[in-house]
């Protein structure tokens, strides 16, 4: 079996972090598998990153180095001829491949896609209109496609009561978790081991969008402070939806105009946000949309104790295991913080739990798994066609 990777909508985050880690994780795995090649259509951007394998082709076209218009030209039109040449089944990385080769195998990935009172909250046309064109791609693909991955329980029921898939093979493989942010449980201590200069610092790694909710954060610590809590908020993300960035700004401005509890650092690069978990004395999750929530399975991993949203998939990765509030009210916040800070055993045995239950999701299992699904995909198709 011949394996083709379709990645040429890839263009950076977790769908890099992603094709990286079931690539560098498959050693041990083609031979199993009967895959006697892995051919990966990406840019050369994309392509760089991925390290070199005896079995492995990189493989990229002028049109996918290009702009958005030059790409989809391209999957139109030329894509499904040089996949035909070279591959016995495809899988579409971002679950979006709008070709007519088959066998295919998607895999979704955004959660966008149908959560549409979201759409109502981004308010800009043109956003919205990128979020439905790549629903229909999805649902296109999904439709010709003979197998599908879901990452999540939640996105998989929510996918088959959107689109008419359920009989389409299926399998739910989640994420790994790269072992660089494997941490251990520090001491949990009372909160009046903490002070203003000792202050309790909490982190929230996320980029920056209308469903991330970072300002609900900063308003709770805020208010919090000022009812004696001795408490900071690390911000580390970039900005992806500039009108989030904005509110989130004057939000911190508004609050604290002097930087003296709420620091916002920004974008830091990939292999440095370990450090951060490192220096975390707690941990807040508050997107309202997600997947499978990797930034969350990371913090999981740090042994940092964790406040976080109640929203669906959150609580079906970190189970009991954190103190949940509703991301849109800053009082439900407010209210899981002070849970948190008054409980340092719970804390505690919740953080150890955390590192039990990530030694679930490995990028070895999840390679594995995925190409074991394909595999089943491609056994039944050729038997159908030898039928």
């Amino acid at each position: 079996m011949i394996l083709g990777i379709d990645a040429s909508n890839i263009g950076g985050g977790g769908g890099v972090t992603h094709l990286k880690e079931i690539i560098s994780s498959s050693d041990n795995l083609v031979n199993d598998y009967s895959i006697e090649r892995i051919i990966v259509f990406s840019s050369k951007k994309v392509l760089d990153e991925i390290e070199d394998h005896e079995y492995l082709i990189k493989l990229t076209f002028p049109e996918l180095n290009k702009g958005l218009l030059s790409r989809v030209v391209f999957q139109l039109f030329k894509y499904d001829k040089e996949i035909k040449e070279r591959c016995d089944i495809l899988f579409s990385l971002t679950g979006d491949y709008i070709g007519k080769f088959h066998p295919v195998v998607g895999m979704s990935r955004n959660m966008l896609l149908y959560e549409r009172n979201i759409w109502k909250e981004i308010k800009q046309p043109k956003e919205i209109l990128r979020f439905w064109l790549n629903f229909k791609k999805q649902k296109r693909c999904f439709k010709n496609a003979s197998g599908l991955i879901f990452i999540s329980k939640y996105a998989q029921e929510y996918a088959n009561k959107s689109l008419d898939i359920q009989r389409k093979l299926q399998e739910i493989i989640p994420h790994g978790v790269s072992a660089q942010f494997t941490g251990q449980v520090l001491e949990q201590k009372k909160l009046t081991s903490y002070t203003e200069e000792n202050p309790f610092n909490f982190l929230y790694v996320s980029t920056v969008h209308v469903y991330k909710n970072q300002w609900n954060v900063v308003r709770a610590i805020s208010n919090l402070r000022k009812k004696g809590y001795p408490v900071t908020l690390t911000l580390v993300g970039g900005v992806i939806f500039e009108p989030a960035g904005q509110l989130l700004e004057e939000t911190i401005n508004e609050v604290d105009p002097q930087n003296t509890f709420i620091f916002n650092k920004g974008h830091i690069p990939y292999q440095n946000i370990s450090d951060e978990y490192k220096k975390a004395s707690g941990i807040i999750f508050a997107s309202h949309c997600e997947n499978m929530p990797n930034i969350l399975m990371e913090s999981m991993a740090s042994g940092v104790p964790i406040v976080c949203s109640n929203k669906q998939p959150m609580p079906e990765f970190l189970k009991n295991n954190g103190f949940y509030f509703n991301p849109k009210e800053v009082e439900s916040i407010e209210k899981a913080i002070i849970e948190f800070l008054k409980q340092p055993e719970k804390r505690a045995l919740m953080a150890h739990n955390n590192i039990k239950e990530i030694k679930n999701y490995t990028w070895e299992k999840t390679a594995s798994e995925t190409f074991s699904f394909i595999s089943k995909v491609y056994i039944q198709i050729t038997k159908n066609v030898q039928k």
